[in-house]
């Protein structure tokens, strides 16, 4: 750790939720861990996710004392491991310690991260010159069809609001989270709208309107899909649709958990003592399970 050298990345990098994962092998491998005792593995192990932690992200401040607190062993404890637990640790020139493999890890995620942002900022860029083609044309709402077989693409758009529904074979990556849909603040085609005026069977309306709305506020594509699919079914597509449209004007601050309540509410009691419904439980499922902070799936 005698030589300097010049710091890595930016002194404010940050995992932010970022995870930090383990190429296990690799260090099992590592001449480091076959130095290390049993006892003292887990140490390393330790001082690994505690860099990951750190500002910047992946490294460590060069006082001892201080690297022993935050890896909570005793001063004298770390003193008798540090030969092992610090090997491969350099010294930078703001002052701090950095691992080549765990530099590694930040660049990539760093790489990551910015790649993330300049595909969002690309979709809303596109949404926005959709909007703006479309008030241009004077056109309240457009829909692109498509033949069969190809993925599509639906997009309306009102007074400057715009959603987006993807075809079968979209994942909902990057919806979570600011990606450029527009939260509608009331019901897209107006608080006594019905499916007919807006020329498409209620069915179609739950998909292509209710859908994407829900996905906007960062729900999970599929599990919206699969808890209004089941309302369809239970319900009937028409109270399914005006469910749907009373969300929309509520505006409620959880509008999938104020859905999965009110499809319950309105479930039909089941059949046998003690037996729930087939589609009972809608209000228990987190239908935001499996979004990260950063808006991937």
């Amino acid at each position: 750790m005698s030589e300097t050298r010049p710091v890595p990345y930016p002194a404010d990098t940050r995992a932010k939720g970022w995870r930090f994962e383990l190429d296990l092998e690799r260090v099992m491998q590592s001449d480091t861990w076959a130095l290390a005792s049993p006892d003292h593995r887990p140490w390393l192990l330790m001082l690994w996710a505690v860099a990951w932690q750190q500002v910047p992200c992946g490294s460590m401040p060069s006082e001892e004392a201080l690297i022993a607190a935050r890896l909570g062993m005793k001063a004298a404890s770390f003193r008798k491991v540090k030969d092992v637990l610090m090997r491969g640790w350099w010294a930078a020139e703001d002052g701090r310690l950095y691992h080549d493999t765990i530099t590694e890890r930040v660049i990539d995620m760093m790489g990551r991260k910015e790649g993330e942002r300049k595909r969002k900022a690309e979709y809303r860029a596109r949404m926005e010159a959709e909007r703006r083609a479309a008030e241009s044309a004077g056109v309240p709402g457009m829909s692109h069809g498509t033949d069969a077989g190809q993925t599509q693409d639906s997009i309306g758009t009102d007074t400057g609001r715009t959603w987006e529904s993807h075809g079968s074979d979209a994942t909902g990556t990057g919806t979570g989270t600011s990606t450029g849909l527009l939260k509608p603040t009331t019901s897209p085609y107006g608080d006594d709208a019905s499916a007919s005026s807006t020329g498409m069977s209620s069915k179609e309306a739950i998909f292509r309107i209710g859908v994407p709305w829900l996905v906007a506020e960062g729900a999970n594509e599929r599990n919206v899909r699969s808890m209004l699919g089941g309302a369809s079914k239970q319900l009937g597509d028409d109270a399914a649709w005006a469910l749907m449209q009373d969300c929309m004007r509520e505006k409620p601050i959880e509008p999938v958990a104020w859905i999965a309540g009110a499809i319950n509410a309105r479930m039909p009691a089941s059949k046998g003592k003690g037996k729930q419904g087939r589609h009972s439980g809608f209000d228990k499922i987190d239908y935001r399970e499996g979004v990260g902070d950063d808006g991937s799936f």
